[in-house]
């Protein structure tokens, strides 16, 4: 009973954090990752969008960011599920998984029809991302249960009811809702190419966003249900220390990571070894063997087979042989038909992933990866690094993101209208209507692809 007040009142904390959270509270640094945050997540949501068919839904007025319009639930679903889709949302090294994800479909549905400020829509974001990221590494989950949709639900529920005005007492039982009900998520849809583990995070989305609703309309979570759902339900546990740790203080926003190869994020650094070596010469038809050695959660992407593209993302062999046979990881080079290339399911065969047990005592602030490439020719190829380009000790500049969302976006919308978008969030502080940016956002207006 004691540990249950103690969680009540941590929440209570994480819930007057978000009433209270203004916009001249912000670092510059969190304002700037905010926005570039926001654009980001809008691209690969596009990117995902036009390769989902979402013609069959209900029409409605709610924006799917690349596509149409259909109702909000819809809406907030598809934007969830395409925001994952191509494995190029941004996530967070600290918080166990991608905090974004769980937050920006819900944001825009949310205020789509409402007249919030620039400001408030950063501030609002900000705030649940402090709030998602401290449940993200505060709670410890079943290694089989995939993150999405999991303990960070609660952003979802965090930022609708920032823009939404409620009080303590309606956001703090909107989060204890919101986290009473996390997904029986699976590794197994990642590895097995069906893509469920996308509709974990539309689901989510639904979930969060709907919470406090819930709540007015009389259906309530408690803290005990809350405690039993992790501790005994998914055998996991709760850090309540750290679910308050310098809040409002120390920002996880400022240490978000980036993605620009189409791949679960545990591939980013061996890609970059892969592609710096074929600059240096490698190449994939005198490969003799590669020893990957890694820290324990990447080292469960050894498997060697992928039924699917959507499979690769999620097999280090298969990605880095994709990767060397045609040239990159973009989104174009993952396609099932490349994963079939004979080239590529021999040279996958040739990848060699084990843990290393020194590199997983590092997390989460270091994460050391160390490839070695034997050439048939006796030359060897051979890097360690601590860090993965787009990590916060060594990110992307602004024009090399502004870049990604011009790639992943071409086929969505036009030159002009790209510039339109990146030019919005690049003032956004000083828009005094965010709503104006979903004219912007669908792929059909009046009729003409946009």
């Amino acid at each position: 009973m004691e540990k249950a007040e103690t969680l009540q009142k941590v929440i209570a904390k994480q819930a007057d954090y978000i009433v209270s959270l203004k916009y001249e509270d912000l670092s510059e640094k969190a304002v700037e990752n905010a926005k570039m945050i926001l654009l980001d997540s809008i691209g690969c949501m596009a990117a995902g969008n036009v390769q989902y068919d979402s013609s069959g839904l209900e029409e409605g007025t709610y924006t799917i960011v690349g596509a149409g319009k259909t109702d909000k639930e819809n809406a907030v679903f598809m934007n969830g599920a395409a925001m994952v889709k191509n494995e190029l949302d941004e996530g967070n090294q600290f918080a166990f998984g991608h905090p974004a994800c769980h937050i920006i479909p819900a944001l825009l549905a949310e205020a789509e029809k409402k007249k919030h400020t620039g400001k408030e829509i950063i501030t609002a974001l900000v705030a649940a991302y402090e709030v998602s990221c401290r449940w993200g590494c505060s709670v410890k989950i079943k290694p089989q249960m995939h993150v999405h949709g999991t303990m960070q639900t609660v952003g979802a529920a965090a930022v609708s009811c920032k823009l939404n005005g409620c009080n303590r007492e309606q956001t703090q039982m909107a989060m204890i809702t919101a986290n009473s009900l996390p997904q029986t998520t699976s590794w197994a849809s990642a590895f097995g190419g069906d893509q469920l583990r996308n509709a974990y995070i539309g689901m989510s989305n639904c979930v969060g966003m709907q919470a406090f609703r819930m709540n007015r309309a009389g259906v309530t979570g408690s803290i005990s249900t809350l405690e039993h759902i992790w501790k005994e339900v998914l055998e996991g546990s709760i850090d309540l220390e750290a679910l308050i740790k310098d809040l409002g203080k120390d920002y996880y926003i400022e240490k978000n990571y980036y993605k620009l190869h189409s791949a679960c994020r545990y591939i980013h650094s061996f890609a970059d070894m892969i592609m710096e070596f074929m600059s240096q010469g490698l190449k994939a038809e005198e490969v003799e063997e590669i020893q990957i050695e890694t820290y324990q959660a990447a080292s469960k992407l050894g498997g060697q087979e992928a039924v699917n593209s959507f499979a690769m993302r999620f097999s280090i062999p298969v990605s880095l042989a994709v990767c060397m046979v045609f040239g990159d990881l973009s989104i174009e080079n993952v396609t099932d038909e490349h994963v079939n290339d004979l080239r590529v399911l021999q040279l996958a065969k040739k990848i060699h992933v084990t843990e290393n047990k020194v590199f997983t005592s590092k997390l989460p602030k270091i994460r050391e990866n160390k490839m070695t490439v034997k050439m048939m020719n006796g030359q060897v190829f051979c890097k360690d690094a601590l860090t993965t380009k787009g990590d916060y000790l060594e990110p992307f500049s602004k024009e090399e993101l502004i870049g990604k969302f011009n790639k992943i976006t071409k086929g969505v919308w036009s030159e002009e209208r790209r510039k339109e978008i990146i030019g919005f969030f690049d003032q956004l502080e000083a828009n005094e209507e965010f709503a104006e940016v979903f004219r912007l956002l669908v792929k059909i207006q009046e009729g003409k692809i946009c």
